[in-house]
């Protein structure tokens, strides 16, 4: 069972990404739908008065929402709950994170462009940037479907190390997807790595306890090979760790113009 929190502003998208949730996590777990409202600069006596309607606003929305959800999933009964926080969308939810156990950020992200509105969009990068507890990112088109693969795009660290995110771990385990784990190696390089029958000796104790395969692309452009990876497998969610520096960085840096303009329809999965 998680506890999860889901940032809505009540559009289609988030409409989506609560019902991805649901689908995904069932109706064991605990989701908390959460609006932060902005007030306006403005004068004291003023601003009180629109905070007050702007909350009272919000509330209301969210118990529309609510009862929508409900109508739909009944079990969910005792395991919902809304709250309407002052403040910009990702400091309303790293405030929630911060105060409360939260396990998991589900929300939706705008237009058909998946991860690149993921990280161009400024409410969806700033919460990956400001979370520490993992964040599942679901495209507006993205099918509500169990995953049955996960792309897990690995950096060298993680090779090494030889461990997937414990989150992850239990993703897998609970809903039997296999975790493809993913190397992007630079052109001219894959001959060090070695051939498939080399990577299927690999030690048994390397990603233990998952349901795994290990695949190795060669690409001068990461983002590139994990699209071409993504175009040539069934893939249903795609999850990667951040840290500064590293392949996740180099992917997804708003400098990266070809990272801008990715284009992909399955979830992400980001960790920290």
């Amino acid at each position: 069972m998680y506890n999860i929190l889901i940032p809505t502003d009540f559009s289609e998208n988030a409409n989506r990404a609560i019902s991805y949730a649901v689908n995904l996590f069932g109706t064991d777990s605990k989701y908390t739908l959460v609006n932060g409202y902005e007030v306006p600069h403005s004068g004291a006596n003023m601003l009180i008065s629109i905070a007050d309607i702007l909350e009272k606003d919000a509330l209301q929305l969210l118990s529309d929402s609510r009862d929508r959800l409900l109508a739909q999933y009944p079990e969910l009964k005792g395991n919902l709950d809304v709250r309407a926080v002052s403040g910009a969308p990702n400091v309303a939810i790293r405030k929630l994170t911060e105060t409360q156990d939260f396990d998991l950020v589900v929300m939706g992200t705008k237009g058909a462009s998946g991860l690149k509105e993921v990280f161009v969009g400024s409410v969806a990068s700033n919460t990956l940037n400001d979370v520490k507890i993992p964040v599942l990112a679901i495209p507006g088109d993205a099918d509500a479907v169990v995953p049955k693969t996960i792309l897990f795009a690995a950096d060298d660290k993680c090779l090494s190390d030889g461990k997937l995110p414990d989150e992850l771990v239990d993703l897998s385990n609970s809903t039997g997807a296999e975790v493809l784990v993913v190397n992007v190696v630079p052109e001219g390089e894959m001959k060090h790595v070695g051939n498939s029958a080399d990577q299927k000796s690999r030690p048994d104790g390397i990603f233990q306890g998952v349901k795994h395969s290990v695949h190795f692309v060669e690409s001068n452009d990461v983002n590139a090979g994990i699209m071409k990876f993504i175009g040539e497998n069934k893939v249903d969610m795609l999850a990667m760790v951040t840290r500064k520096n590293d392949l996740f960085s180099r992917m997804f840096a708003k400098s990266n113009t070809k990272a801008m303009a990715m284009h992909t329809h399955i979830p992400l999965l980001a960790f920290h």
